[in-house]
């Protein structure tokens, strides 16, 4: 009989571990979930947390990462913070005294972000405590990519910085012709990354050497992502670019009609590359041929990078609305608007950050949101009770202006 309760209990203390196991997140530590810059990770569809929203002080314009139960993001009021994702309460902040425009990149118990002002940090993610800083030359707009040893960003003083992550000495630096606001890939033994001097460069991680470069016709503020030795990347010349990861060598072409400053996402189990563009056209290209599968008009220019979650895709506009659409028809299931009509809790310059059934973004207004994309449910935000407010005064109005047109018929 003893046996048999203490197997019951070793069974039960199984299912219990299962459980929890169930409801981890899926991590997005850092732009675009990996260092090859997907947009995509596996996913535990049991995930989900409270539809929350929190106010930061500060518009953000950078996208957030997931990281365990934290969210990490900063704003353009110099404030970094760490959030709880399953309330959004405040974990911790700390003042970086300049503007943040990049995801933070996470791992271990540091996160590593890039400020205006040309410092990258390195901060203890668990408590807010700066382990130590570095001065570029110039403001850092290209959100840091690590590897186990390394973290690697560009620099508008047109530099590609990789320095070391225990004390943040330099490994090397790499000069390009412009400013550098694309973010860094890693593939394999090699660096991915486009320069405002119209290039697409590939740089050996070993000592910052080039391996080779591509010209495009126009700006390269596109991250690159990589799949199946390829790499992906937009440009401002309207073109999206399928490049030779060994080579540089084209291996496509797409001509998307406007700049596209939009980074590509990848579902390689589907073939299936998305990317926006300044005209607001949505695309769906196969990766093997650059053959359109199909697009869709959301209206409002996308600078920001579509996401994917199980069968489909959420991007944000400047409209400042989160589309969620089929990733294989590009039907849209569900539009969100934070502020209840297009535009008025304004633009969405960051990407949408997805775990299971929740799906993360902040807004320039200052606002951080948690959807739940299973129920299709969202926080009561502010912008509600101004809209009731908003009625509520018309309809007074209306009571007044029929009373004195009623009185004066009388007259």
């Amino acid at each position: 009989m003893d046996k048999k309760k203490l197997g019951t209990c070793l069974v039960l203390c199984l299912m219990l571990l299962g459980t929890f196991s169930t409801v981890a997140s899926a991590e997005w530590p850092m732009f675009q979930g990996n260092n090859r810059h997907t947009g995509y990770v596996q996913q535990d569809s049991s995930f989900s947390t409270q539809t929350w929203l929190t106010k930061l002080n500060g518009s953000i314009v950078a996208t957030p990462v997931l990281c365990g139960d934290n969210l990490y993001v900063g704003t353009e009021d110099g404030l970094l913070y760490s959030l709880d994702a399953q309330d959004g309460s405040q974990v911790w902040s700390v003042n970086l005294e300049s503007s943040v425009t990049t995801s933070v990149a996470v791992s271990d118990d540091a996160l590593y972000v890039g400020t205006d002002d040309g410092y990258l940090y390195s901060i203890n993610a668990e408590t807010g405590v700066e382990n130590w800083k570095y001065k570029a030359g110039d403001s850092i707009n290209s959100s840091p990519v690590i590897d186990s040893d390394k973290v690697y960003f560009g620099s508008d003083d047109g530099y590609v910085y990789s320095l070391n992550r225990n004390d943040g000495s330099v490994a090397w630096q790499f000069k390009t012709g412009d400013s550098v606001e694309s973010s860094p890939a890693i593939y394999g033994d090699k660096l991915y990354i486009g320069s405002n001097d119209d290039k697409i460069y590939a740089i050996n991680l070993d000592d910052g050497s080039e391996v080779w470069s591509y010209t495009t016709a126009d700006d390269v503020k596109s991250s690159p992502a990589v799949s199946n030795d390829t790499i992906y990347v937009g440009s401002s010349d309207s073109e999206v670019y399928a490049l030779d990861a060994s080579t540089g060598q084209e291996v496509w072409t797409y001509s998307a009609g406007s700049p596209v400053v939009s980074s590509p996402s990848i579902d390689e189990r589907q073939s299936t590359l998305y990317i926006g563009t300044e005209n607001g056209d949505l695309y769906a290209l196969d990766i093997r041929d650059g053959l359109n599968k199909w697009d869709v008009d959301l209206g409002s220019s996308i600078n920001s990078t579509p996401s994917i979650f199980g069968n489909n895709i959420a991007v944000a506009t400047s409209n400042g609305d989160i589309h969620m659409l089929n990733k294989f028809t590009g039907d849209s299931y569900w539009t969100y608007y934070p502020g209840y009509i297009p535009g008025l809790a304004g633009d969405i310059d960051g990407s949408v950050v997805t775990s299971g059934g929740s799906l993360f973004f902040a807004a320039e207004d200052g606002y951080v949101y948690s959807l739940n994309t299973d129920q299709q449910s969202s926080p009561f935000s502010m912008y509600g009770y101004y809209l009731i407010g908003g009625v509520i005064i018309l309809c007074c109005a209306g009571v007044i202006v029929r009373s004195v047109y009623n009185r004066r018929k009388k007259e």
